[in-house]
């Protein structure tokens, strides 16, 4: 009795010091206007995605491990720990809806467009049509296959890794003699490890350095997705030493960098990384086919001579983004979704049968209708709770 006296106590203690805190500091930083908050909000958000450690691939087994819980907890953060299960429903369910409404011409064209036709252009067309076509086949064959779809030989693939790591893709680099380059293909999401990759979205510092006639002309500063620039450069680090050999007997050959999804992501940052390097300065270009969302816009700017993006519409993985996320929780906690929901269920005749049957037994069963009193709307199960709140309600049920 005694004991549970002093826990109690020291629980109630514990809260009080927790709101004497929380009330100082609202005091303390009180004074400035609702914008600075805002800022606040912001940079407190944007300080929690960047991640300090270098982004590498994992080496070990408890390099690996510390990466998933990283992962796992950014992952938490960014979905549960942020949006409400309701909130983050109807969220996805209304990018969804949006995504698919959305008219790509609404917004990138213009009067001064125009309308690419003629030979030249039907050449080029025909040319991504047949690097999407190998990025299919070495996504969904087995290597052989693709080998003999593809019109290659096993002489023809200079270097192979079939099976995908975290934050080590698979690809391969083939050399073809018609387009007398080398292919540098790289897979997108095909394992849970790649799922992993693309989940491992924090942002790090990533910079490019502008090389021209052999010398730095421009550094460009920026961020980019965490899980990508790792596996790009553990693609570098295995395939620099191959291509440069490659490059030494095949003088007039180019290196096409080539990735779709995860895999267009992670060509684009590999890009920047060899063109770091005089030997691959000239000679690199890249390919990508609907790329998630990498990179900071200067980056993507100082990339548009050497990259060129393919994208099908407004396909929803190259237009999601952090900042896209973001954005869609504004939208989704600043409308009236709940009703909408309510009306929705009302006027399909299933869910509207459901709905009152529920309704009728919870007012008819002892413990719904007291469940149902003490819960003031069933919004407040949807809505977001403050941290604070967290908190207290951890500590009153630990007591």
């Amino acid at each position: 009795m005694a004991a549970g006296t002093m826990a109690t106590a020291a629980g109630a203690a514990v809260i009080l010091y927790y709101v004497w805190l929380r009330k100082s500091e609202v005091k303390t930083d009180g004074v400035g206007s609702e914008e600075d908050e805002d800022l606040s909000k912001s940079s407190r958000s944007v300080k929690r995605r960047i991640v300090r450690r270098p982004a590498q691939a994992p080496a070990t087994w408890l390099e690996a491990i510390a990466t998933i819980s990283e992962t796992l907890r950014f992952t938490y953060s960014e979905t549960l720990g942020k949006w409400p299960i309701g909130d983050l429903a109807f969220g996805i369910n209304y990018l969804m809806r949006r995504q698919g409404n959305f008219e790509v011409a609404s917004v990138y064209a213009g009067d001064n467009c125009v309308e690419l036709k003629g030979e030249e252009i039907k050449k080029e067309l025909n040319n991504l049509l047949r690097l999407l076509t190998l990025c299919r086949l070495f996504s969904k064959k087995p290597f052989p296959v693709f080998l003999d779809s593809a019109g290659y030989s096993e002489e023809d693939a200079l270097l192979h890794k079939p099976k995908a790591g975290l934050m080590k893709p698979a690809f391969t680099i083939i050399r073809d003699e018609n387009s007398k380059c080398f292919l540098l293909l790289i897979r997108g999401t095909h394992s849970i490890k790649d799922t992993l990759t693309a989940a491992t979205g924090a942002v790090v510092p990533f910079h490019h350095s502008v090389l021209h006639d052999g010398g730095v002309s421009n550094l460009v500063l920026g961020y980019a997705h965490c899980g990508m620039v790792a596996a790009a450069r553990w693609i570098a680090k295995l395939t620099a030493p191959c291509l440069l050999k490659a490059i030494a007997q095949y003088p007039d050959y180019e290196v096409k960098i080539v990735g779709h999804s995860l895999g267009g992501g992670t060509a684009a940052l590999l890009t920047y990384i060899l063109r770091e390097h005089k030997e691959f300065a000239a000679s690199t270009t890249c390919f990508t086919f609907a790329p998630a969302a990498c990179m900071t816009w200067d980056l993507a700017e100082s990339g548009k001579h050497f990259i060129t993006t393919i994208i099908n519409g407004s396909d929803l993985v190259p237009t999601f983004s952090a900042a896209s996320v973001d954005d869609l929780r504004t939208e989704v906690t600043a409308s009236s979704w709940l009703n909408d929901l309510r009306d929705q269920v009302e006027r399909t005749k299933v869910l509207n049968v459901v709905y009152r049957s529920a309704t009728a037994l919870g007012s008819r069963l002892p413990s719904m209708a007291t469940a149902k009193a003490s819960v003031a709307g069933a919004g407040a199960l949807l809505r977001p709770v403050s941290s604070s709140t967290k908190v207290l309600k951890m500590l009153l049920k630990l007591l």
